[in-house]
């Protein structure tokens, strides 16, 4: 019997093992694409390091490039249509990536994509990403929806 509870404690042991390594790497690729993207549309619309670092401390920006960068990257990543609507499947789709405890906040969640989603917006695709960013953002505050902390 004994032997038993062994085999079955080495079992679920790897099978932890293997669920945390097979995680890391998601998460390296996330960030290398993030990385990647973020280089190119740093390239594509002449905006600095401290654009992205803005952006990617979620705080809004202040020049045209930071504002067109967030588009970019947006798109990159079908947050944003070509048409510069917000895509409901694909924003929700990172919130869940992005938010502590999202899988106990999928309604709210929703909730705050559709509203943004629905907000008006400028036909400049720059300034409508910033608008979205801060809808989103001040609606999950609002919610109590915190982000993960980006290492």
């Amino acid at each position: 019997m004994s032997r038993l509870v062994c085999l079955s404690l080495m079992l679920m042991l790897v099978v932890c093992l293997v669920a945390v390594a097979e995680s890391k790497p998601q998460e390296a690729n996330r960030e290398e694409q993030m990385a990647e993207a973020a280089n190119e549309c740093k390239a594509e619309t002449g905006a600095t390091d401290e654009d992205v670092e803005l952006m990617m401390k979620h705080e809004p920006s202040g020049n045209q490039e930071g504002k067109c960068l967030r588009a970019c990257m947006m798109k990159k990543f079908k947050i944003m249509e070509e048409d510069g609507k917000l895509n409901i499947e694909h924003t929700l789709g990172m919130l869940k990536v992005m938010s502590e405890h999202a899988e106990d906040k999928e309604d709210v969640l929703t909730e705050v994509v559709e509203t943004c989603a629905a907000s008006d917006v400028t036909e400049d695709h720059c300034e409508s990403a910033q608008a979205y960013q801060t809808c989103i953002f001040e609606h999950m505050q609002k919610h109590g929806i915190p982000l993960i902390e980006e290492h």
